[in-house]
């Protein structure tokens, strides 16, 4: 597939694949279930930044591709990735997600796992440049931590917090979210997750089976 990118008026440089030369971009995203070993139905979500309410502002940590990863590693706008090629920048991508949202490091999660699972739709922003037609696509990621990592993730978040200065100092990737817990949904509902896709991705999670041990995709 053919790989390209997007500048947007914050600057970002987001990733973008074209199936045939005559196809519209699709931006490619990742979304990470991380859950606790040997509980696939328990998975950790992380809350925006500053929500007053408990109500539709939690998610699984998620996140856009960004050119400078492929850029760093000499990939040049219109070049042909194969699949192994792409999932390798997938995957250093939802670990660079997982950093900035969920405060959780690589070397503190175990079995990070492509799941056989998409989410794609139809690109809608405020942003719309003249002609400008995409699609988005999630690619779906599961690995495990202890409870000790998640309890460490909270007080990486809890300093965050106790210095709101840092907000104003700090990337906004790094001060998106502000907490992280556990979440069930049938112990806790589904009133805490946040709308639209949001939702509808963590649905498609427990709805693909993956409330179950866990089998790699070939």
């Amino acid at each position: 597939m053919e790989i390209g990118f997007h500048t947007f008026p914050s600057g970002k440089q987001y990733v973008f694949f074209k199936e045939t030369e005559s196809s519209r971009p699709c931006f490619l995203r990742n979304i990470l279930f991380l859950t606790p070993p040997g509980d696939p139905h328990t998975v950790a979500i992380v809350r925006e930044y500053g929500a007053r309410t408990h109500r539709g502002v939690w998610e699984p940590p998620k996140g856009q591709m960004e050119w400078k990863e492929f850029a760093e590693a000499g990939v040049r706008a219109g070049s042909k990735l194969t699949a192994k090629q792409l999932t390798q920048f997938q995957r250093a991508g939802i670990l660079r997600e997982m950093v900035e949202e969920a405060k959780v490091l690589p070397k503190e999660i175990h079995g990070l796992t492509k799941l056989p699972l998409l989410y794609r739709q139809q690109w809608i922003d405020d942003y719309k440049p003249r002609g400008f037609t995409a699609d988005f696509c999630y690619q779906f990621w599961h690995a495990t931590c202890s409870l000790e990592t998640l309890l460490e993730a909270q007080r990486r978040m809890a300093v965050l917090v106790d210095n709101p200065d840092w907000k104003q100092l700090l990337p906004a990737d790094i001060t998106e979210k502000d907490a992280i817990q556990w979440w069930n949904p049938d112990r806790d509902g589904w009133d805490a997750i946040r709308g639209a896709f949001s939702k509808k991705m963590t649905q498609l999670y427990f709805r693909g089976g993956q409330a179950h041990p866990l089998t790699p995709p070939r």
